[in-house]
């Protein structure tokens, strides 16, 4: 299929080996700094057009897909002019940065005969895969996920639009975090409501979104999972995600498996789940998302799915310590 990438910073090197990997056919690059696309086709040998302006390179490109790794308040205008042109898009997370840009990704996706796909990879890892089929047909009544990491001044300052509400929507929870909460709405279920509280406290002169965050989510069930996240440690440690049910405990810390108190191995005793290589979840998303299109089925993480954690990240921040109910 005949692809263009917007934006090519540090998401699209992701994205480019995955595409060849899958052999698609990638045939433009698109960003405002174009030597940054000059530079994605020397390494990667491309045979692609540079363009600086996504709208006139999705107008001449005659494109299949378009794949959206820009600055996340982007990704709403970029997702609606691709599918208005009935062109697939796959889009990094976040969608969407507030309500009004998940109502007008919902109009165009209607009225588009192409399928938009989002990157939320970690439903795609191995143990994350084990752990959804563990949990089949058994309800979930209390669930937690922790993300304690390092995201210091350099990190913030590397980018123009990191750390700002105007540009990022947000802190932890969007950007870091929202990878594990929608983990946890995955595996318990559509919270009806959420209690929250946020902060910034060592970064605060650096940026205007939180750093830390505590979220208690209400499960329509009686149940609750809680996220806990932060940038503010000086190490970045592996997220761990506790779930249980009325006979199962589970907990994961990284790509290890904690199931009713034993550790999931293979019959030698060794991990069933290796430490899996950073980008490895793209490759499969990439493969699943381009796969579905070649036989003209639905892909599976379409706007449906991605627009519940985004839901769920804007009554966290909306909450300030009151109980917001989520946006059907």
């Amino acid at each position: 299929m005949r692809v263009g990438i917007i934006g090519i910073g540090a998401i699209a090197q992701l994205h480019i080996p995955a595409l060849l990997n899958a052999e698609q056919d990638i045939v433009a690059l698109c960003d405002i700094k174009l030597d940054r696309c000059l530079k994605a086709i020397e390494k990667f040998e491309l045979k692609a057009k540079s363009y600086e302006d996504y709208k006139e390179m999705i107008e001449k490109e005659n494109l299949d897909v378009v794949h959206v790794c820009t600055p996340h308040h982007l990704h709403a205008e970029m997702i609606c002019s691709a599918l208005d042109h009935n062109v697939n898009v796959l889009c990094e997370k976040p969608i969407a940065i507030n309500y009004e840009q998940l109502d007008m990704i919902k109009a165009s996706v209607e009225k588009s005969s192409a399928q938009l796909g989002v990157c939320q990879q970690n439903r795609f890892k191995a143990s994350m895969q084990y752990v959804k089929e563990l949990f089949d047909g058994e309800e979930i009544t209390a669930g937690s996920g922790y993300l304690c990491w390092q995201r210091d001044k350099n990190y913030y300052l590397s980018e123009d639009w990191r750390g700002q509400k105007e540009t990022e929507g947000g802190g932890v929870v969007i950007n870091q975090a929202l990878h594990t909460l929608d983990m946890l709405q995955w595996f318990c279920g559509m919270p009806k409501s959420v209690i929250a509280h946020t902060s910034c406290d060592t970064l605060k002169d650096i940026i205007n979104v939180e750093e830390t965050a505590f979220a208690i989510f209400n499960l329509p069930n009686g149940g609750r999972f809680i996220l806990n996240a932060t940038n503010s440690n000086t190490f970045s440690f592996p997220i761990t995600i506790m779930l249980h049910s009325k006979t199962k405990n589970v907990v994961i810390v990284d790509d290890n498996i904690i199931y009713n108190g034993q550790f999931v191995t293979r019959s030698d005793g060794l991990p069933l789940f290796g430490k899996e290589v950073w980008g490895v979840g793209h490759i499969i998303l990439i493969k699943e998302f381009y796969g579905a299109l070649a036989e003209g089925r639905k892909f599976h993480l379409d706007f449906e799915e991605a627009q519940k954690v985004v839901k769920l990240l804007l009554a966290l921040y909306e909450s300030e310590g009151k109980e917001i109910t989520i946006r059907g």
